[in-house]
């Protein structure tokens, strides 16, 4: 029996990270031995390569804003594990994180004796999370995949809806090595009788999903960005008209029109199956605070610096596109990066030196990390500087900002909750 969150945290370390049998067996036999608690859930599932987080949060703060009781389910977390789990935003407690855990540690041990196999830790925290809200008893739950879709142990749900935001190259050595397999696995979210809307637009990838969604008997709906105009981005986020609607997200970059705009049509479809009556105000309250860190978050004004989870070509492709609003205002952008080992940094890498006066590069404590001087390797040299001690380059950075400068950084989320760590030790010593 575990008695502390650190107990809990500590035993679920020592279990498998990822398994190399990728199928759903273990944790739909944990489900069975539980009494089945994810089916009494009402749940929306997404997927994608990026914008998970966000348009899951984006669907959250409008359901809260028309008066539900919302669970959402993330990864990975920024500042405390207890993040994955929140309803309402609230994060799960402590102590409810103890008693699930205690609540299905027989089950786990009876699962890994009868199949000779060790549960993931994803597994187990996806299964904590069942039972943590069918006891609180929410309206709805939003479940974000962990990894591609069709094998993640998020997919024993059954959900009302379901959404993929976009399809990029990110663990292909899981996923496939093409866009077309990495879509297979993500539309494999996709349920009988069920809708799936996504921002796609690969046409390739579409068929997938086409022919996916047809063999299953879901129904695609595809989005056009059409339904969005008269967008405008300013330092504090993105106005935008929907329907006749005038609305902000507090999020910088035209990517987030795309993630709202997902999460407006989920939500209106949910609104709908219910004869739910939807008041402009919900829409607007709900975008208006809908707030997620680490995602191109203005975290100082003075000397202005935007950090930003981009770990993946696709991301970064994005976070270069919104730079140049920046740019055109005049910016010179210094930037420090960091990044897991599995990822393929070259491209990254170049074209984030496409975009800034000086890129540094370095590393931080975690088992799959990048060092530094791996990644200036990468580079053509430029430019670019290495420490492998961010503390430093954070500190020696943050003393050398001039006022025509933007600090950007930028990389691995795992990175980017030390940033955040790092300047609020720099509040409090102020």
């Amino acid at each position: 029996m575990f008695e502390t969150k650190s107990q809990f945290l500590n035993w679920l370390s020592t279990q498998n990270k990822f398994s190399i049998k990728l199928h759903l067996t273990r944790v739909k036999r944990a489900c069975e031995l539980l009494g089945e608690p994810q089916k009494k859930l009402k749940t929306i599932h997404i997927a994608g390569t990026n914008g998970k987080g966000s348009t899951c949060n984006y669907i959250s703060s409008l359901l809260i804003s028309s008066g539900f009781k919302v669970g959402m389910y993330i990864s990975p977390y920024i500042i405390t594990f207890n993040e994955r789990i929140q309803i309402n935003k609230e994060y799960i407690s402590d102590e409810d994180l103890v008693s699930c855990a205690n609540e299905i540690m027989p089950v786990i041990e009876q699962v890994e004796q009868e199949m000779k196999d060790e549960m993931t830790e994803f597994e187990i925290i996806t299964l904590l999370s069942f039972i943590y809200f069918n006891h609180k008893d929410v309206d709805y739950v939003i479940y974000e995949v962990g990894l591609g879709g069709r094998y993640d142990a998020t997919n024993v749900i059954k959900p009302i809806v379901t959404g993929i935001t976009n399809i990029s190259y990110d663990h292909m050595g899981v996923l496939g090595d093409t866009l077309e397999k990495v879509g297979y696995e993500k539309v494999g979210i996709a349920k009988p009788n069920t809708t799936l809307f996504t921002t796609e637009e690969n046409a390739s990838v579409l068929n997938i999903f086409e022919n996916y969604c047809e063999e299953v008997s879901s129904k695609l709906e595809i989005i056009s960005m059409d339904e969005v105009n008269n967008y405008l981005m300013s330092n504090h986020g993105m106005k935008f008209n929907y329907h006749n609607l005038d609305l902000f997200i507090p999020m910088l970059g035209l990517h987030q029109l795309k993630n709202a705009l997902l999460a407006l049509k989920i939500y209106e479809f949910l609104m709908n199956a219910r004869k739910f009556t939807v008041l402009d105000e919900y829409i607007y309250n709900g975008l208006l605070n809908s707030k997620w860190g680490g995602r191109l978050e203005i975290i100082r004004k003075n000397p202005l610096v935007i950090i930003d989870g981009s770990h993946n070509i696709d991301g970064v492709k994005t976070l270069s596109n919104a730079m140049k609003y920046y740019l055109d205002q005049g910016y010179k952008i210094k930037t420090i990066f960091a990044a897991l080992s599995d990822k393929e940094t070259d491209k990254m890498l170049s074209l984030l030196q496409s975009i800034s006066v000086h890129l540094t590069l370095t590393s931080f404590n975690y088992y799959r990390a990048n060092t530094a001087v791996n990644l200036y390797e990468q580079t053509n040299k430029i430019n670019v500087s290495f420490n492998e001690n961010y503390l430093e380059v954070l500190t020696e950075a943050m003393n050398n900002v001039n006022e025509d400068e933007l600090l950007l950084i930028t990389g691995s989320l795992y990175f980017i909750a030390k940033v955040i760590n790092f300047f609020k030790t720099l509040d409090k010593d102020c």
